[in-house]
């Protein structure tokens, strides 16, 4: 009886770290990654290695980027030097374009990433492994 007990309990554990995990991404930016991002960055071919999955979102917390390792994708030490912001505003000193190259994110798709970034500072979401 114990042992079931114990098994129910990690299977418990295990199941509200799943789901704690996914949660830890609000909806607005997972969609916005789904809607503008993820065709691309997606799977074994994602676009510079960087796959905006959501299951994968968090991994690029605090995450060197590969284009410009100087710099992290999603930076919660400093937002506004996280290189994802510097590649969908389209500033200098990127490498490569703009990110989306085919429609620039309007401004209230970038302002959700600003938000977002910006409120990781105060409370950083660790990254999945």
């Amino acid at each position: 009886m114990k042992r079931i007990l114990s098994v129910l309990l990690v299977l418990m554990l295990a199941a509200a770290a799943g789901a704690w995990a996914q949660g830890k991404v609000p909806g607005n930016v997972v969609s916005l990654f789904q809607k503008r991002c993820a065709a691309c960055h997606q799977g074994k071919s994602a676009a510079g290695g960087l796959s905006w999955e959501p299951a994968k979102i968090a991994a690029a917390i605090n995450a060197p980027s590969q284009e410009m390792p100087d710099l992290k994708i999603i930076d919660t030490a400093s937002p506004e030097s996280s290189y994802v912001l510097k590649k969908v505003r389209g500033e200098s000193g990127i490498k490569g374009t703009r990110m989306p190259p085919t429609e620039a994110l309007s401004a209230e798709e970038i302002k959700i990433l600003e938000t977002w970034i910006q409120g990781l500072k105060k409370s950083p979401v660790p990254a999945s492994t």
